[in-house]
């Protein structure tokens, strides 16, 4: 289990392959966000004090599980799933055919390519094994710590990946759908599909709070003060203020 650099360098090498041939922007971002989820993941697993073969299974996972982010918008021109391809299916196709990632013991396979195939699915199936949950519950609070920041830093700025990052929503500052406001109060969970303004992504975003698993989690975001920001850029209006009161609230529980 001490096969990670070479792993990295592999990972390294694959995703420039990819940034040189295309030169986008939004690759190059990709790459960074891979990198980010992988300290991420440290960090969640350290702080569970997990086994060393756990710590290298939660390392493999944040490294590959957006391998298939490359190939996807190499093909498609997208990262939305629906428009192309589910990518976490494209990473666990890639890695089948990868000879250095089939070198690792069956159990690591096995459980890196499932916590990939699950780090984006609403739902886990029944009667998933503790080992399997816990890996897939460190890359998904892991994943959505970086995208938190990624996306509060898009929404304050106009950078050329802005657009595809942002799922091609329409950037209309006072607009949003009241039912996903709704749902968010209420912490039900909401789809991409239903998103139609980047007000209701912040909303969707802002709501990850409550999914996020292990409290060092929660902690990492307050910590960050990147929801803060994504909740200020909302606009002023009694329904969101009622929101932000109450995710403000919460906060302090965990501060």
């Amino acid at each position: 289990m001490n096969n990670f650099q070479t792993h990295l360098e592999y990972f390294k090498n694959y995703a420039n392959e990819y940034i040189k041939t295309y030169q986008e922007p939004c690759l190059n971002l990709k790459k960074e966000h891979t990198y980010h989820v992988v300290e991420n993941a440290i960090q969640i697993a350290e702080n569970l004090m997990v086994s060393e073969k756990e710590m290298y299974i939660a390392k493999l996972t944040a490294l590959y599980h957006d391998l298939g982010r490359f190939y996807q918008y190499s093909k498609y021109k997208t990262f939305v799933d629906r428009l192309s391809e589910n990518h976490a299916h494209i990473a666990v196709k890639l890695l089948k055919k990868n000879k250095l990632f089939l070198q690792e013991p069956k159990e690591i396979q096995q459980q890196v390519l499932c916590a990939i195939v699950l780090h984006n699915v609403a739902f886990f199936p029944k009667n998933l094994k503790k080992e399997y949950i816990l890996q897939s519950n460190i890359i998904r609070d892991a994943d959505k710590i970086d995208i938190l920041k990624i996306m509060a830093h898009n929404f304050s700025n106009t950078l050329p990946e802005k657009d595809s990052v942002l799922l091609h929503v329409k950037d209309e500052p006072n607009s949003f759908t009241p039912l996903i406001l709704e749902q968010a109060i209420h912490k039900q969970p909401i789809k991409y599909t239903d998103l139609k303004y980047a007000n209701d992504f912040k909303i969707l975003l802002t709501g990850w709070f409550y999914s996020l698993n292990f409290t060092i989690s929660k902690k990492l975001v307050i910590k960050s003060d990147v929801l803060t920001i994504i909740l200020n850029s909302l606009p002023s209006e009694k329904k969101i203020n009622e929101f932000k009161e109450m995710v403000q609230k919460d906060f302090i529980a965990y501060s």
